[in-house]
């Protein structure tokens, strides 16, 4: 799309060149001119693709605790600098081990021959070098995994087995187990989601797993199983190339500055989240908005543009593992926080930017910073028949576990997440899976973010007065924890329970005051925000929760359909064909281990992370 104001290209040269690098009277926060002007850079003059093609292609997946998630970092603090911004890579925390992922390979040789399509959660183990072996039906009971011949076998189960039965085949002399990819969907049934625990990271050498747990693509499973079942004695081979290698290993956001002229104390953030799970690029969760930040950047740097206020552009680490970059950020500028104006975050893929979900009063104030999209831009769909860009009003701004904002929100700042529209299938299609890769990224629609994100950033900054901040929940209402409360029928002070509902969930799985929430599914819970996550990315119909009481433990089970779907943001409403939305019983994405589909605007719940 190209700018359709005819005068543009006449003014643009003779104000670059008279331009004084003086701030816009704060009356205006933006000149007609010089909005002009970034609408002109950011469409016309578009480096956003090719920042995305570098990250994708050259840095690719960048999995926190990981050498690329490093890799990552460099580079865009690189890239930063070659646009004269003041940049720095700020230690949010450190992990004892470091975990990276090689190439992963798996196939059935005989009797027939077929390529699997293979992936595994991080943090688990690599199989050292090519494994040959025969793929017999994983055992059921530890007697059994004791008794049958699994030693230099691959043992095979429609599900990930349990923490127990993995360690009894690993006892028995197995190759490794070889499970049934979760999450395919009756549209996508070839779709392959895995996440993983960051807690790995924190052990010693000597505590990392040593037993390979291989995902295969459900219909590539399914030839596989059959094989098993007729007694065909299938032989199959694989090379995963996961290792782990001593620490410790820092972790950092990346912060560029735009110095501010007239405020500089006072601070705008555009931010997003350089993270992504391992098993391809992270295209859209989160290249797009990595780089739409980093394109916002470039053109207010280009345009030598003075901001009354700081603008500050932001990479977040570990936001896949629980928000950990952006909330150690907020604790470590706590003292800070009240000299942020607003925090404008992209995430949830690469549809177009077109609303916020804002109070009236940040409406009165966004309005003339807005008005500049309806002016001078058109909706990269040209079927679009709407505004270019909507200011939704609700009655307060809040989130809970959904993305960077959320960190933000919890410590009273106006933390707003872009709304999204377009053709782009995200939650479904491209979130966390295989397909998450630079083709699906739309470069129209990148521009066009880019560019309002660059009007937004600019346009707050220089505002008469801060972002208005009463609407915003203060503290945060901790959804995670108002859900498991909710879903358990009891009383949390984190894992343990505090009080239990006579006759409700948990006293039904036999839970009593003082017992301790130990794992989900097999994994250790630190959070309650991990609780969902873990319980959704489960294999099978029913979730096994592990409770400690005094020294033992014990289990319990619930369905799958009792969990509690993330809710929509208040004054939604039903989701149009073109909106961003999360899919129904999908994971959760932010706790170690990813999780329910994110938030789209700023009240709208992401699920545990």
């Amino acid at each position: 799309m190209s700018l359709r104001s005819v005068s543009v290209s006449l003014f643009l040269a003779s104000w670059l060149a008279a331009q004084a690098a003086t701030p816009v009277a704060a009356t205006q926060p933006i000149s007609d001119e010089l909005a002009a002007a970034i609408v002109k850079e950011g469409i016309d003059n578009s480096q956003v693709m090719r920042l995305l093609r570098d990250l994708t292609g050259k840095v690719g997946h960048r999995l926190t605790g990981s050498d690329n998630f490093t890799k990552g970092c460099n580079w865009a603090k690189s890239e930063f600098q070659m646009m004269g911004l003041e940049v720095e890579l700020e230690k949010w925390g450190e992990w004892k081990l470091v975990w990276n992922r090689g190439t992963w390979f798996g196939r059935i040789k005989a009797p027939v021959q077929l390529d699997l399509y293979v992936a595994t959660d991080a943090w688990t183990a690599g199989t050292k070098g090519l494994q040959e072996g025969e793929l017999v039906e994983m055992p059921k009971t530890d007697d059994e995994a004791a008794n049958k011949a699994v030693a230099g076998k691959w043992v095979v189960s429609k599900r990930k087995p349990n923490t127990t039965m993995r360690a009894a085949a690993q006892q028995a002399g197995a190759l490794g187990v070889v499970y049934r990819a979760g999450d395919p969907d009756k549209n996508f049934p070839t779709r392959v989601r895995v996440f993983g625990s960051q807690q790995t990271a924190m052990k010693t050498m000597a505590d990392v797993p040593t037993f390979p747990e291989i995902a295969v693509q459900a219909d590539h499973f399914d030839q596989l199983w059959e094989l098993v079942e007729q007694d065909k004695k299938p032989i199959g081979e694989f090379n995963i190339e996961n290792t782990f290698r001593e620490g410790p290993i820092e972790l950092h956001n990346v912060i560029a500055t735009m110095r501010g002229t007239s405020k500089p104390d006072e601070v705008v953030i555009v931010s997003s989240h350089l993270d992504s799970w391992h098993q391809v690029q992270g295209t859209t969760d989160n290249g797009t908005g990595t780089t739409t930040t980093m394109e916002s950047a470039r053109i207010l740097s280009k345009l030598k543009v003075k901001p009354e206020r700081t603008i500050k552009f932001c990479l977040w680490g570990g936001e896949e593992q629980g928000l950990l970059g952006s909330g150690g950020y907020v604790k470590r500028h706590r003292t800070d926080m009240g000299k942020v104006s607003a925090v404008f975050n992209h995430d949830t893929g690469t549809n177009w930017a077109q609303s916020l979900a804002v109070t009236q009063a940040m409406k009165d104030q966004l309005d003339p910073v807005f008005a500049h999209v309806n002016r001078l831009m058109k909706a990269p769909d040209a079927e679009w028949l709407g505004d270019v860009f909507t200011l939704t009003v609700v009655p307060r701004v809040s989130g809970g576990g959904g993305s960077d904002h959320a960190s933000f929100i919890a410590a009273g700042v106006p933390g707003l997440n872009w709304s999204l529209k377009g053709r782009s299938n995200y939650f479904q299609h491209t979130w966390h899976t295989q397909w998450d890769t630079i083709d699906v990224a739309i470069e129209e629609y990148q521009r066009h973010t880019a560019t309002i994100i660059a009007l937004a950033a600019l346009g707050t900054a220089n505002l008469p007065a801060m972002l208005d901040r009463t609407g915003v929940a203060a503290g945060g209402s901790n959804q995670s924890q108002a859900f498991a409360e909710s879903f358990f029928e009891a009383e949390l002070d984190e894992m343990t329970f505090k009080s239990v509902k006579e006759g409700g969930r948990a006293a039904k799985m036999g839970v009593l005051k003082g017992d301790v929430l130990k794992k989900v599914a097999g994994n250790e819970v630190e959070r309650t925000r991990q609780i969902f996550q873990f319980a959704r990315e489960s294999a099978g119909d029913a979730v096994t929760f592990t409770f400690q009481r005094g020294d033992k433990t014990f289990e319990a089970s619930a369905k799958k359909t009792d969990l509690p779907a993330a809710p929509q943001r208040p004054g939604r409403g039903n989701p149009g064909p073109q909106d961003t939305v999360p899919a129904p019983g999908a994971g959760a994405g932010g706790a170690p281990g990813g999780g329910a589909p994110k938030a789209n605007g700023g009240g709208e719940e992401r699920g545990p992370r």
